[in-house]
């Protein structure tokens, strides 16, 4: 019985491993392109948001690499988004809590295309703060994350970013 509830255990965490490996193909962009053939990346950018920041950085490091180019060549091409990198809101040293940023700022912007930068911004934020707490021995230390989730336990985060990004 101990050797059947064992291997059950094993193939649970392998399924669970397995879960977190990289389920889409990503597509390689042509060098030139007008920036209107952005959009026929979109959802390969979504992925790559959402797997982003559903991994830990650590896990897998080539997709996550991959992952990481991929979305950032896209959003250097793509009219459609525009990422606010303040350093207030997000440690610029710590790529992987920059990229969290990065990553979260386009899935929302993408799927509410309504919503302007002050709330992709506190959503990016609020995101990227949710990474942080997840993968933070992945991540490591941020002084700029704890200062943000000081303000968040006091319900100040919104007015945070309010007031950083209308100076």
């Amino acid at each position: 019985m101990k050797k059947i509830a064992l291997i059950l255990v094993a193939w649970v965490m392998a399924q669970s491993a397995m879960a977190q490996e990289l389920q889409f193909q990503l597509p390689i962009m042509p060098e030139k392109m007008w920036p209107s053939e952005y959009a026929n990346y979109e959802s390969d950018g979504l992925n790559c948001c959402n797997y982003l920041l559903s991994v830990d950085p650590a896990f897998n490091q080539p997709k996550h690499e991959e992952c990481t180019s991929f979305l950032v060549r896209w959003l250097t091409g793509t009219p459609d988004v525009s990422v606010v990198i303040d350093p207030y809101l997000v440690d610029p040293k710590n790529g992987d809590l920059l990229v969290a940023y990065m990553a979260a700022w386009t899935r929302h912007a993408l799927t509410n295309k309504e919503d302007g930068n002050l709330i992709n911004a506190q959503v990016a934020t609020e995101e990227m703060l949710a990474f942080y707490s997840s993968y933070k021995n992945s991540v490591g230390k941020s002084k700029v994350a704890e200062r943000l989730l000081k303000q968040q336990a006091k319900g100040r985060l919104a007015s945070v970013v309010t007031k950083t990004l209308v100076k």
